[in-house]
């Protein structure tokens, strides 16, 4: 653990001397592709992934935007129309792949921050895929399936304290927007 500390002194008008004291944590950032992962929700706070997902879509250097393609019959065949997709289009899918996943305490945490959504009026879930690039969005944390199927399954390897979550586990994440 590293101590940072800083000293000043500046008058407040005719006021008396007074000595405040703070902390703060200082999260390292990561690289491009050199990172595991990082959530920080508005009032559960910052979380680095102990572990990385082993595959992951609809991410690479940035986000990966279909295009939204429609057709509508028509009396005489088709109208068929092409945009370009839009980054709110963007459903991302974390996966940790393994019959065991992760740690129980990674878990937890990914299941705290999916149970506890933040109002989107007022903040977001920002997420930092750093393991495929240096951007950060702001998200939804859409569903949470973890042991396989749908829902959260556990199992005796979380049930006994040997304290790991078995796979697959998938976490979807849809994108509200980058952030600056």
């Amino acid at each position: 653990m590293t101590t940072l500390t800083a000293t000043g002194t500046f008058a407040v008008g005719a006021g008396s001397v007074t000595t405040l004291a703070t902390t703060v944590t200082i999260i390292p950032s990561t690289g491009t592709g050199t990172g595991r992962g990082r959530l920080v929700h508005p009032t559960l706070g910052s979380f680095d992934y102990l572990r990385g997902p082993d595959e992951w879509q609809n991410i690479d250097t940035d986000a990966i935007i279909a295009p939204i393609w429609s057709s509508t019959k028509t009396l005489l065949g088709a109208a068929n129309s092409l945009f370009q997709g839009d980054l709110r289009d963007v459903v991302i899918e974390e996966r940790w792949t393994q019959r065991v996943a992760m740690e129980l305490d990674q878990a937890r945490m990914l299941i705290a921050m999916w149970q506890t959504p933040p109002d989107p009026t007022v903040a977001y879930v920002q997420w930092y895929p750093s393991y495929a690039n240096a951007l950060g969005f702001n998200v939804v944390l859409l569903d949470l399936a973890i042991g396989g199927g749908t829902g959260i399954t556990l199992n005796p390897l979380t049930k006994n304290g040997v304290g790991w979550a078995r796979g697959p586990v998938v976490l979807k994440i849809r994108i509200a927007s980058r952030i600056a």
